[in-house]
């Protein structure tokens, strides 16, 4: 019986306004960078991030700068 991998090179995670959550995880680049561009197709509004440890490799910030915009508006 084979132990399943906990720990992968790279995660894509999506940020919401209630924390993190890891969509997927690989040890290859190639499949990562895929896994990411179809998170980010298939999430559009979401802000989501291809990271391999703690190195970003790409973002797409959009729900934080929607909410920055927003809370802006209502102040004034």
């Amino acid at each position: 019986m084979t132990t399943p991998r906990t720990h992968f090179a790279f995660r894509i995670i999506a940020r919401t306004a209630y924390g993190r959550r890891q969509l997927a995880a690989s040890s290859d680049f190639t499949t990562a960078l895929a896994a990411y561009r179809t998170a980010c197709e298939c999430w559009p509004k979401a802000a989501i991030t291809l990271r391999q440890g703690a190195r970003v490799i790409e973002d797409r910030p959009v729900a934080r700068q929607r909410r920055f915009f927003l809370a802006n508006i209502k102040d004034r």
